[in-house]
């Protein structure tokens, strides 16, 4: 066995032999590999191995893969969808890595162990060269590093041989640290842990893959993926493989296209439920009736639980709608109970606002003239001035109530307009100003547009609220 001593002066001719030795043993064959890649499964938990076209990714709680569906002159590609629970994953995960271990022997696995052993046997003809005993102990000490974590970065590869390799460098550093020296020996252990080779898991037969999709399809806990995976099954079937029989064929259609037809039927009653509900609860929302809501929400709970929970993505989509119209409804509820609280002084408001809006509206074809700049006579316009004056001094008087303030702005406005396009009017007669003309005509259209809003913004807090 090569020890330290072999590094020491006038015993270095052991050195040759020993890279030699390095070198065959990367060169060699590993015994019994594999020569075709295994492909990889995922193992659901009633002990079905589904082969996958190509790796599974596992996604916050869920399991997603491709399988293949149908005989291997006609596959079809379909992607899955699965709940960690319904996935064995730890020997998913454990017969994955086996696969890459093989796959890597198969391909750069050797070629990799070739470079470790070529690496190591230079650095003992390095270490063979050097005078110096810590410079020697420097140079295997860092070989050593490399081959203590080539096996858990290389899937074990030939775990045994490197194990080997790895006790020649320990016994080899122990004896350079007691010739020069160094009492401290502090060596980084890495377990390495060879994983076991893959189960020998033959391809499914063309009637075993479509079971495989069958057991899928009822692992999913999603209703469209369900149905997918069936209606592959389904399409496979059409084009049957020999070997299947008549009677297997027809179990396996009608079982596919049973599930089919459920989960057809739960989706209508599901989508029934859930216009009907939303329909029902937004009227319901509309009279502002919240208790109406929350029965209908709990009338869609129970049909829920009738219908066997088999939608629930749905059905938390339904309970959020119904719960946004219950929110809806209890806050019309409540605008209309403060409404009501108000309505008798709006109500008062609106008669003591009536004889104001009437005697503003009733000039509409004196302010129509003075828009049209045609008019109306100067003995007109003094009489309407007056009525403006007077009635402005009434509106300073009123007071208006909650929920009624922007009314009264804007008639104030509206009145205030008014006065200013008819003096506006008589200033323009009395200069003969056409520029003034027009800003009359100006005035007086804006009095009319904010007499208008203003009779809109009255009817509208007179009549109870509705949900917007």
């Amino acid at each position: 066995m090569f020890t330290a001593s072999a590094l020491r002066p006038g015993r270095v001719l052991v050195l040759p032999l020993l890279c030699v030795t390095l070198q065959a043993a990367g060169n060699a064959s590993l015994a019994g590999a594999r020569e075709d890649a295994v492909s990889l499964r995922v193992f659901l938990r009633d002990g079905t191995a589904v082969p996958t076209y190509g790796e599974f990714a596992l996604v916050g709680d869920r399991v997603i893969f491709s399988m293949a569906v149908g005989a291997s002159n006609a596959e079809r590609l379909q992607v899955v969808n699965l709940p960690v629970s319904s996935v064995d994953l730890a020997r998913t995960e454990q017969y994955a890595t086996a696969v890459r271990a093989a796959q890597y022997a198969a391909t750069s696995g050797e070629a990799d162990y070739a470079a470790l052993t070529a690496g190591v046997a230079r650095a003992l003809s390095r270490a063979a060269a050097t005078k110096s005993a810590l410079e020697r102990l420097q140079i295997i000490e860092e070989a050593r590093g490399i081959v203590a974590t080539w096996s858990r970065d290389h899937y074990a590869y030939r775990a045994s041989d490197v194990r080997q390799i790895l006790a020649l460098l320990d016994e080899t550093v122990s004896d350079l640290r007691a010739e020069a020296g160094v009492n401290q020996f502090d060596l980084n252990l890495v377990a390495t842990v060879e994983p076991p080779p893959p189960s020998a898991l033959a391809k499914p037969t063309p009637a075993e893959a479509i079971e495989q999709v069958l057991r899928v399809a009822r692992a999913s806990d999603v209703a469209a993926d369900r149905v997918a995976l069936m209606q592959a099954a389904v399409r496979a079937l059409e084009s049957p493989s020999p070997g299947m029989s008549r009677d297997w064929l027809k179990r396996t259609r009608d079982v596919a296209n049973e599930v089919i037809a459920a989960e057809m039927r739960t989706d209508r009653a599901y989508r029934d439920l859930a216009r009907t509900a939303v329909a029902r609860s937004l009227m319901a929302a509309l009279r502002a009736d919240p208790q109406g809501v929350e029965e209908i929400r709990d009338e869609v709970r129970r049909r829920d639980q009738r219908l066997g929970g088999k939608r629930p993505d749905e059905m938390a989509a339904l309970i959020t709608a119904l719960q946004n119209h219950l929110d809806a409804a209890r806050g019309l509820r409540l605008t209309r109970d403060r409404w009501r609280l108000q309505f008798p002084a709006l109500s008062d408001y609106e008669k003591l606002v009536r004889s104001p809006m009437q005697q503003l509206a009733g000039a509409g074809a004196s302010f129509d003239a003075i828009k049209r700049l045609s008019g109306p006579d100067p003995e007109v316009l003094a009489r309407l001035r007056d009525r403006l004056v007077r009635t402005n001094q009434v509106m300073t008087r009123i007071t208006p109530p909650a929920g009624a303030g922007g009314v009264h702005a804007t008639l104030t406005s509206a009145r205030q307009l008014a006065l200013c396009a008819v003096e506006t009017r008589v200033r323009a007669i009395q200069t003969g100003d056409l520029q003034v003309a027009w800003d009359a005509s100006s005035a007086a259209t804006g009095a009319m547009m904010l007499l208008a809003q203003a009779r809109a913004q009255l009817l509208a807090v007179l009549r109870p609220p509705e949900l917007k």
